[in-house]
């Protein structure tokens, strides 16, 4: 995923983020865990049932923000780490 209008966040920020995104939109409690972060970018870990609900609660104009932008589902890290290492 990409928080392309956010400033750079630790890992700890994109947690704080995505938690509140979940909180604000998402009808059921989804468990998500940051794998990676960089800056505006992260890769996240979310069971592939809660997949689709975590993509809609976290592409969702938030109330008190600017909103993310999910990029790709992959079913393993391998995909991930080489778009992270990617620029831009």
């Amino acid at each position: 995923m990409a928080g392309e209008l956010l400033p750079d966040l630790s890992p700890t920020g994109w947690e704080r983020t995505l938690a509140r995104l979940l909180d604000e939109h998402a009808p059921t409690p989804v468990r998500f865990r940051v794998i990676r972060a960089d800056g505006r970018r992260a890769v996240v870990e979310v069971e592939h049932l809660d997949a689709a609900t975590a993509r809609a609660a976290w592409t969702s104009v938030a109330r008190d923000g600017p909103s993310l932008v999910t990029r790709r589902t992959w079913g393993t890290l391998l995909g991930a780490k080489a778009w992270l290492r990617e620029p831009g």
